[in-house]
């Protein structure tokens, strides 16, 4: 068990009881306590050589995990990299004012504006730069809703390619 494990079972009924969290938070809390636990099931696996045997406990798969959520991350960064155009990239941060914040956390539905509105910055922005031609910007956003000191901070990091398409093909 490791050091999260060990805390998140410790302190599960003052964050269920107290905290009040969502239910698909406790679910992966939950998630995180039995990962790599035996009892939750696993695979054996076999030498034909030596006959030695190992049990490989089941993981997670929680990006909450520590463990998990290493991987999971990794391979969305891979999978991620495959997609981007071969140019150089800016990355950029959206952020809200700190009043707005608790309008967001009380309906998390919200969250998707967002999206349209660093879209629409962006477009915007690419087209004042030259209204001649129609240019059209590759970007990817990712959505994080809490900040370095773990506060509630709904951000959108975006990545947004120095180049861009126009309607002439140019």
């Amino acid at each position: 068990m490791n050091v999260i494990q060990k805390i998140l079972r410790d302190y599960y009924e003052i964050i269920e009881y107290d905290l009040k969290p969502r239910p698909v938070v406790l679910e992966n809390i939950e998630k995180v306590i039995n990962c790599g636990a035996p009892s939750y099931g696993g695979a054996m696996y076999g030498c034909p050589h030596c006959s030695n045997l190992k049990f490989v406990p089941f993981r997670c798969h929680s990006r909450f995990c520590p463990t998990c959520g290493a991987k999971y991350s990794n391979d969305r960064s891979t999978a991620m990299s495959f997609k981007l155009i071969n140019c150089t990239h800016r990355h950029l941060v959206f952020t809200i004012d700190d009043f707005l914040r608790h309008f967001f956390l009380e309906n998390r539905d919200l969250l998707n504006c967002l999206f349209e509105a660093v879209s629409d910055v962006i477009k915007e922005l690419f087209f004042s730069l030259n209204q001649s031609k129609n240019f059209v910007p590759g970007f990817i956003c990712v959505l994080h809703t809490f900040g370095r000191p773990l506060e509630w901070n709904p951000h959108i990091h975006c990545l947004l390619t120095e180049g861009e398409f126009s309607d002439d093909g140019v």
